[in-house]
Parts: C-alpha cells; structure tokens; sequence
C-alpha cells in the first residue's frame, strides 16, 4: 500500500496533527 509508508512517516514525525487535524491540509493531501 502506497500509504502505509506515509502513514507510519507521519505518526512519528507528527502524531498530534494527525490526531488534532484529521481533516487539515496535510492529511487531506496524504489521503
């Protein structure tokens, strides 16, 4: 899966904005 590599890139380097902004500009773009 080609967004399982970001994914685990992005809980590391910032699991906050994962987990604050689920629907921000970086995680529309990644999903």
């Amino acid at each position: 899966m080609a967004w399982a590599k970001p994914i685990i890139r992005e809980i590391e380097c910032g699991m906050e904005i994962n987990m604050y902004g689920p629907d921000a500009d970086d995680a529309g773009v990644l999903f």
